[in-house]
């Protein structure tokens, strides 16, 4: 695919083969963990790029600016440039007037991280990607990481907004779809997480350059059954826990419909919903009239250094999507806590799950039938009915199945080998290129 070239923002490539030891790898975020807001493609961000700075890579990182962090610091090696502007929630005509000013402050960034020259543009996110391809020489390597397609996402949190007109709606897709379709296009190589996601890109953009899928990845040594207590979940009864923002396509309703169903049968489990959202007040008010308010704990954002303990308290981690699971890196940290997760057998959790639902290595299968609440509740039921040491022992093999299928250690390391073979391709056809002008001439 051609890349745009835009002149005069100081940007530099420096021409690397696979003989080159280390790589200046520059990421374009939609957010960063550990800002505050910061979703799972920020946690992959930071997990991916601290590991290649650990390799002895230089890793910069452009994202969008929340809360009240600085401009500019260096995060665990990590160089990390941050601009402002309004994205969520927000329509066309409040995003585009924003462009100009967000465009001069990436290119200014674009300019200086590649003070030491970019071997590698990282797109993780289609705003931020679309102005650093913008600002960025066109002939160095891009890469692009599909965590999820935007205009499906937006299509999906504002399905039911009465607010937005039928035209308006559209627009807003449309101006997001051109946005990513950009940045994908202009990509030498497109990552995946899964397959689904795979799937979704190829449905959404059309046949697109070439497509290779690494899973996520957790950090074992973080999460695992020794991280102690988390005083906010009882130890007494089953406790499941999902760890999901409260919106839309997460399955919060058909979650809390299902609890409901066995909440009678097994008079001491327990449901803890952590994490927040525009969906709390809707969901609590359900929880109330289903007659499980007193068995249901909103938890609310649990801060990230509390969420081992979270995990590992818990008997039993819940992902009830509906729609559009890409990957699920919540449900692996679940595994590696030694808490078995149950999910709806939607997007990537398939993946993630059903070879752990194929080995015989647990009591009751970690997917459901469907995404409808009698089927969850069945799901829940069978995890419910477990005793202690059965449940003590599943968790055990899901532990062992997290460490020894996913590290972010085997990420970062197949990421490298993607990001220098794209490199060098691009390097081969440059000189290929030159060799030609040069018989021509």
């Amino acid at each position: 695919m051609q890349a745009h070239s835009f002149c005069g923002t100081g940007a530099s490539f420096r021409a690397s083969d696979a003989t080159v030891s280390t790589m200046h790898v520059l990421i374009t975020a939609h957010d960063f963990y550990p800002d505050p807001g910061s979703g799972g493609t920020g946690r992959y961000v930071f997990e991916t790029a601290r590991r290649f700075v650990d390799r002895g890579h230089r890793t910069s990182v452009i994202t969008r600016r929340r809360g009240d962090v600085p401009r500019f610091e260096t995060i665990r090696g990590i160089d990390v440039y941050r601009y402002d502007i309004s994205i969520a929630g927000e329509s066309a005509t409040d995003i585009l007037p924003q462009l100009p000013a967000a465009y001069r402050t990436v290119a200014h960034y674009v300019a200086r991280a590649a003070a030491e020259p970019i071997d590698l543009l990282s797109f993780q996110g289609p705003v931020t990607s679309f102005l650093v391809d913008l600002a960025a020489d066109g002939s160095i390597p891009r890469t692009c990481t599909f965590h999820s397609p935007w205009p499906t996402e937006y299509a999906i949190k504002t399905r039911d907004d009465s607010s937005l007109s039928p035209l308006r709606r559209r627009a807003n897709v449309r101006l997001r779809a051109a946005v990513e379709r950009r940045v994908v296009e202009n990509a030498d190589r497109i990552v995946t997480l899964s397959e689904f996601m795979r799937g979704e890109l190829d449905r959404v953009y059309g046949p697109t350059t070439e497509t290779t899928v690494v899973p996520g990845g957790v950090d074992v040594e973080r999460f695992s059954p020794d991280a102690g207590r988390y005083d906010r979940i009882d130890a007494d009864g089953t406790a499941f826990l999902t760890v999901r923002r409260l919106s839309e396509r997460m399955g919060h309703r058909p979650l809390l419909d299902a609890f409901a169903r066995i909440a009678e049968e097994f008079p001491d489990a327990h449901l803890y919903v952590a994490g927040d959202g525009p969906l709390r007040d809707d969901l609590e008010r359900r929880a109330a009239r289903n007659g499980i308010g007193g068995r249901v704990t909103f938890l609310g954002y649990v801060p990230d250094e509390d969420l081992p303990s979270a995990y590992a308290t818990a008997d039993v981690f819940v992902l009830p999507t509906t729609e559009l699971e890409g990957f699920g890196l919540a449900t692996l940290e679940a595994l590696a806590s030694g808490t078995p997760a149950v999910g709806t057998p939607v997007g990537g959790t398939v993946e993630v799950l059903g070879p752990l639902a194929e080995s015989g290595d647990l009591p009751a299968d970690p997917l459901v039938e469907g995404t409808a609440a009698d089927e969850l509740a069945a799901g829940l039921s069978a995890w419910a009915d477990l005793s202690e040491d059965r449940t003590a022992a599943a968790g055990a093999a899901c532990r062992r199945y997290a460490r020894d299928r996913y590290s972010w250690e085997a990420v970062a390391d197949e990421l490298v080998d993607e990001y220098r073979t794209v490199i060098d391709r691009r390097e081969r056809r440059r000189g290929s290129a030159l060799a030609g002008r040069s018989t021509s001439g």
